[in-house]
């Protein structure tokens, strides 16, 4: 074969061709994230502007900070801007990849900053929070800075955490809970972990996570089959949640229809290390199949007896908590401005891992409400206690899942999180390794949350004087 030798044209052809090329990746570089090691981050400083306190980032060890992109929303736009609601703290160590920041408060006192970053720096700030701060989420995210700050400025967080709870939240529905407890199942539990940890993953903006949603939508609805009173619904009304949808089933009250229970787990996953990649490996097992998991066992065993509660009872599934509490704030503003009266929220979110001397179970003692985290107590006392079980409490920090959405919207929230091990949480969260196989091949530690919604949904819902007829068509098998 002859070689190619190319002409004086040729060769100014190419390189004229290399300029244009060099000149589109320093443009290309100069947008580039600074996602590669959170450790190098600019040095900030607080200056008072008039009224309104803003944080300016001024750089000193040479980082370049990314330029924010300032197109329209999208979710398939790595540059696209996303604004955060975050901690002061947890600012201050993704300063390196957010930037013109403002310094706010919401209505408990909290310092707050509402900062600028990138879609595609997402993942890497989430991993941050994790690796450094112990603790999962840590921010809001939005579409707009007017949207964040609207969301900031309508906090009614004082109010959901000081709130006086119902006064019928008494312990007088042991007859229901001592029927429940015993019918938990750990291979059940088991099940519905494997089959939502088989995805790919289910990230908010992948065809998997949509995908995982409707099936989670479809096996609820199954368990529910026969049941006027019972429905389900996709909410799409997110404005950020890409293509997927959050999934609601409503058990409609007998006497009190008005008075709303919520039960709530996000089922999406996430792997910190391949960023906004919509085939990324992502099992979420612990994080949180086995949330959704644990409520689809409490909802198997509600139903499978025909029973039906006095009070209206909303099992969520949330959409994209893994990129800033999307799903949940979505559906918590939305109650908020239909003026939905939901008197009590249950948040689980991990609820399959223990290793060594460690508790059973943790009450998140921060950013809840106070008389239902003593109900809580009461709760694990009552009925898991006598079971040999034992509890502790931990702070969470600030939007640390999503009980934090329905507290920023003034509804009492709380939430139970797992025993973990003597040196902190899951050590797997956000990784490949986030699988059944790192928990023992065992559901056996979720097998306890379940008990422990079962009696929170028995005893805040509490149960109708009749059972209703039908009842539910056989379990949908696990494939």
């Amino acid at each position: 074969m002859k070689p190619f030798l190319p002409g004086p044209t040729m060769l100014l052809f190419a390189m004229l061709a290399s300029v244009v090329m060099l000149r589109a990746d320093d443009r290309r570089a100069a947008r580039a994230p600074a996602t590669a090691a959170l450790d190098r981050f600019d040095t900030a400083r607080i200056v008072h502007v008039a009224s309104t306190p803003r944080l300016l980032t001024t750089p000193t060890n040479g980082a370049i900070t990314p330029p924010m992109a300032t197109s329209a929303w999208s979710q398939a736009d790595p540059f696209a801007p996303v604004y955060l609601v975050s901690s002061r703290e947890t600012y201050q160590g993704i300063r390196g990849v957010a930037r013109n920041a403002v310094a706010r408060r919401d209505s408990t006192g909290q310092p707050l900053v509402i900062s600028e970053t990138r879609a595609d720096a997402l993942a890497a700030i989430s991993h941050y929070v994790h690796a450094s701060e112990g603790r999962c989420g840590g921010y809001f995210a939005f579409p707009s800075r007017v949207q964040a700050e609207a969301f900031v400025a309508a906090d009614r967080s004082m109010q959901a955490m000081k709130a006086s709870l119902l006064a019928a939240y008494t312990l007088d529905n042991q007859a229901t809970v001592a029927r429940w407890l015993p019918q938990v199942q750990e291979q059940r539990l088991y099940d519905t972990i494997n089959h939502l940890s088989s995805y790919r993953n289910r990230y908010y903006a992948s065809a998997y996570g949509r995908t995982s949603a409707e099936w989670i939508h479809a096996h609820w609805q199954s368990l529910a089959a026969g049941r006027s009173d019972v429905s389900t619904e996709l909410f799409t009304a997110c404005s950020n949640c890409s293509t997927q949808p959050s999934v609601i089933l409503t058990i409609t009250g007998w006497d009190l229809p008005h008075e709303v229970v919520v039960l709530g787990a996000h089922l999406d996953s996430i792997n910190a290390n391949t960023r906004t990649d919509p085939n990324q490996i992502a099992p979420g097992a612990d994080d949180d199949a086995s949330g959704i998991a644990t409520l689809t066992e409490t909802l198997r065993i509600a139903l499978s007896e025909g029973w039906q509660p006095r009070r209206t009872v909303k099992f969520m599934g949330y959409a994209a908590e893994e990129v800033g509490l999307r799903g949940s704030n979505a559906i918590a503003q939305s109650f908020r401005t239909s003026g939905v009266n939901v008197v009590s929220v249950l948040q689980v979110d991990m609820t399959n891992y223990k290793a060594g001397a460690v508790t059973d179970m943790k009450l998140i003692s921060d950013y809840s409400n106070a008389d239902l985290q003593n109900f809580f107590i009461t709760l694990f006392d009552a009925y898991l206690a006598p079971m040999g079980l034992t509890r502790s409490s931990v702070a969470c920090g600030y939007a640390c899942s999503d009980h934090a959405s329905w507290t920023n919207a003034g509804y009492p929230a709380a939430m139970m999180f797992e025993a973990g091990s003597p040196s902190g949480s899951f050590p797997y969260i956000h990784t490949t390794s986030d699988t059944l196989a790192t928990m023992g091949e065992s559901a056996q530690h979720s097998v306890k949350f379940a008990q422990f919604a079962l009696a929170y949904l028995a005893e805040t819902a509490k149960t109708a004087p009749h059972k209703v007829t039908g009842g539910p068509a056989p379990v949908s098998q696990v494939r």
